[in-house]
């Protein structure tokens, strides 16, 4: 889709006077995240709105968390502010569906990710063929720096949280701390390094479909570093181990994801264990008796004393052994990272509590279609 002329975009182009600094205007009007983006003169919107042939006026959704009109143009401009190049549109408009569009029944927690105190943002992962098309990282330094398609995607989603949804710190977004994955956190499954099938094959797609896929994280990561373990069984140990500490100690965790390095992956290749025989040995080796995940005088986290005095437990359930996950679906691994480390990343989802039952976790996902 060609345009010629500034006429056609509806949004209001702003002349300001040449002795005006650019960025610094940008910077006063605080339309930036903190870090100088790229000014959206109209030329480079029409440039980003070639890449797709959307109606530039077509609105995806209302925005949260001020539910303005998220129309194609808008994510355009956003995208353009934070550095993406015009092929990399297609990924920006897939987390806007992602989040904005309830798949398999799923609604992303748009407008809590933004409003918490938690400082919850959104991973994603890319999988398929626009990996390589794109040159999306999945090895050295995957989920860090240096990456332009990783970097401008994921920037250009919070960019529109802010231009658009209202999400400013200290007004509606509200993090305590917050951390850099508020910037972005985007990476690709290094799917050719994994012994298992790749993430979104797992989750319902065809392996040569391009997907990109959201989940809420509140930071991290919490690394685990094993450079010892020689059996599946050792490693998955550790792996529970080192997850017993993320969000509150001693209550169970939100979905997580784990971000195994290609080393700690070999490991499980050569005993042959499967993602579900990793998710049923962190669930077993994570739990502990209910007595030691209740709050006392040496640590007030955890389950609440007075749950005791409630129907349904007795001081029978202080032996009951109680996982750090409450469902092994909660458990979710992908591959990233190079082949110098035998570690893997632990990232925390969004929202934890007291509650003892299983729950189901589906991520929402979005083709990417030019």
């Amino acid at each position: 889709m060609s345009r010629s002329s500034a006429d056609s975009l509806a949004a209001r182009v702003i002349d300001i006077a040449d002795h005006v600094d650019v960025h610094e205007f940008l910077f006063e009007q605080g339309l930036t995240d903190g870090l100088p983006v790229v000014p959206p003169t109209p030329a480079r919107v029409r440039d980003m709105l070639a890449a797709t042939e959307r109606d530039p006026q077509e609105q995806i959704a209302p925005v949260p968390p001020n539910y303005a009109d998220g129309t194609i143009e808008k994510i355009a401009i956003n995208a353009v502010m934070a550095g993406c190049a015009p092929e990399h549109f297609p990924l920006v408009l897939a987390a806007v569906e992602a989040a904005l569009n309830p798949r398999q029944g799923v609604r992303y927690p748009f407008h809590g990710l933004v409003a918490t105190t938690a400082g919850a943002a959104a991973m994603m992962v890319i999988n398929g063929p626009v990996r390589e098309r794109l040159g999306i990282n999945s090895g050295l330094n995957a989920l860090g720096q240096a990456n332009r398609p990783s970097n401008t995607v994921g920037r250009a989603f919070r960019l529109l949280l802010r231009n658009v949804g209202g999400a400013r710190p200290g007004e509606i977004e509200q993090a305590i701390q917050g951390g850099g994955h508020k910037w972005t956190l985007t990476y690709a499954e290094y799917e050719e390094a994994s012994p298992w099938e790749p993430w979104h094959v797992e989750h319902g797609y065809e392996a040569d479909q391009d997907v990109l896929t959201l989940m809420p994280v509140m930071g991290g990561p919490r690394v685990c570093i094993d450079q010892t373990s020689r059996t599946a069984r050792q490693l998955a140990g550790s792996l529970a181990l080192a997850s017993q500490s993320i969000g509150d100690p001693k209550s169970p965790s939100a979905p997580t994801m784990f971000v195994v390095a290609p080393e700690h992956a070999d490991v499980f290749r050569a005993d042959g264990w499967s993602k579900n025989d990793i998710r049923e040995c962190i669930v077993e080796q994570s739990a502990k008796p209910l007595r030691e995940r209740l709050e006392n005088d040496e640590s007030g986290s955890g389950y609440p004393r007075y749950l005791l005095g409630q129907p349904g437990y007795t001081d029978q359930d202080l032996d009951r052994p109680i996982p750090k996950f409450v469902d092994p679906s909660f458990i979710q691994l992908t591959v990233a990272g190079s082949h110098a480390g035998k570690w893997t990343s632990i990232y925390t989802g969004m929202g934890w509590g007291h509650e003892i039952g299983a729950a189901q976790f589906v991520p929402p996902s979005a083709i990417i279609q030019g």
